[in-house]
């Protein structure tokens, strides 16, 4: 039976969402796991599903605006076509680095994923902690409550007062969450098991 589990990449624009998930795919990959992927593009040029055919990928890749709201019908026959054509033990899905991740649960949910085979992983950007509370905050508090494990990311380069007050912003709208700082180039395999 056809049963995967569905991993969702989300955050904004250059938080490291690609490369976590290639990552990520690599690994299971290494671990005999047949994984598909699944971007979502704004504009014309899939540079990130460039990216993955060139690693030897099968990328489903869906244009034209947010998965969430002008695609939903897309993503869910991209869905359909995955679970009943293939034997995949994991979809690794991009949303757009702009996409709300809260419209995606309405076609995942159409495509057959019950909640529990869902894991929303939340990738933070430290060096731009700033811009992100001053321009980005709705999309902050609509993405964190949604997400099962954050990641703050590129710890080799932020500062000890970007990772605080990371992790500081994360709190605000999720106490409870999982805070993984990683440095997704140096993943270690306990944090993937975390992230899977």
């Amino acid at each position: 039976m056809n049963d995967p589990k569905l991993l969702l990449f989300t955050g904004f624009l250059g938080s490291g969402k690609t490369s976590l998930l290639l990552e990520i795919a690599r690994k299971l990959s290494q671990n005999k796991k047949r994984c598909a992927i699944i971007v979502n593009e704004v504009g014309e040029i899939g540079i990130d599903n460039l990216q993955m055919k060139k690693m030897g990928y099968d990328v489903w890749e869906i244009f034209g605006g947010c998965i969430c709201c002008t695609l939903a019908i897309s993503l869910e026959d991209t869905m359909h076509q995955l679970l009943g054509n293939y034997e995949i033990d994991y979809i690794l899905m991009e949303p757009s680095g702009v996409a709300d991740p809260s419209a995606l649960y309405q076609p995942i949910k159409h495509s057959g994923f019950p909640d529990e085979k869902v894991k929303n992983v939340f990738i933070l950007d430290p060096t731009r902690i700033c811009m992100f509370e001053e321009v980005l905050e709705p999309y902050l508090q609509s993405a964190i409550p949604l997400a099962d494990v954050t990641v703050i990311n590129k710890i080799d380069i932020a500062t000890a007062e970007e990772m605080a007050e990371s992790e500081k912003v994360i709190r605000k709208y999720n106490k409870e969450i999982m805070i993984l700082k990683i440095n997704v180039n140096e993943l270690e395999e306990k944090q993937i098991r975390q992230l899977i």
